[in-house]
């Protein structure tokens, strides 16, 4: 069993938070330069052997990761999850997305004794920045009030690659050998996704090394990642 949701849920989300803030208008500083972003991805970066374990990398501040995604319109974007601290028996989990639309983040306090078990999950504070710079922060009976919906997406990060088949992939951001490879099924309010994970445990936060849509053209791929070196945007 596996549930790897949690990377195109966070991002569905993102974006639905980032039209919100700015409209369905492009933005033509930001188009350009994701454009000119895409066009200098090059070949894939380190070659990453088979891995020897099942379970994830547990959390640590400094980790991060990023994914150039593609929506069912074909317009790129890029995703960023990082690791922005710690306070106490919990992790500040940030979520940056850059598209035609300009930038939003979101930042979550997330206690998760056990990647492998949804149970113990308990979200603590979330805070949101807009495209315009518009800074919203939910917390106490605000946070209670919309604690389901986002428990539904941190639930995501539950994983247990035990089991699965095995698959090389090769991305921007590597050549990973012997990925875990499953179905993955993400769902925020009326959006819904199917598509086909493959992940690594070399890789931090989510594992999520690529995906790509099953019935429709969306993918993400990683295209760089780290241990060390997140820094919050807010």
């Amino acid at each position: 069993m596996t549930n790897l949701r949690f990377p195109v849920t966070l991002a569905a989300f993102a974006v639905t938070f980032a039209n919100l803030g700015c409209g369905p208008s492009i933005d033509p500083a930001a188009k350009a330069d994701i454009d000119r972003r895409v066009s200098a991805l090059g070949g894939s970066g380190p070659s990453v052997g088979a891995p020897t374990a099942f379970m994830p990398m547990p959390f640590s501040p400094g980790q991060w990761t990023q994914h150039k995604m593609i929506d069912g319109k074909g317009q790129p974007s890029f995703m960023t999850y990082k690791i922005v601290g710690q306070d106490g028996d919990a992790f500040w989990v940030e979520a940056v997305t850059e598209n035609y639309h300009g930038k939003t983040v979101m930042k979550m306090l997330l206690a998760m004794p056990n990647r492998m078990d949804p149970n113990g999950i308990d979200i603590r504070a979330v805070t949101m920045k807009d495209s315009k710079g518009n800074v919203t922060k939910l917390d106490g009976p605000m946070l209670s009030l919309m604690r389901s919906m986002y428990q539904g997406a941190v639930s995501t990060l539950v994983v247990n690659w035990q089991g699965l088949p095995q698959e090389n992939a090769t991305v921007p951001g590597g050549n990973f050998a012997a990925c875990y490879k499953t179905r993955t099924d993400a769902a925020w309010g009326p959006w819904k996704s199917a598509s086909t994970a493959w992940s690594h445990p070399a890789v931090p936060i989510s594992g999520l090394v690529r995906s790509q849509g099953i019935n429709e053209p969306t993918s993400m791929e990683l295209t760089a990642f780290g241990l060390t070196g997140a820094v919050s945007e807010l």
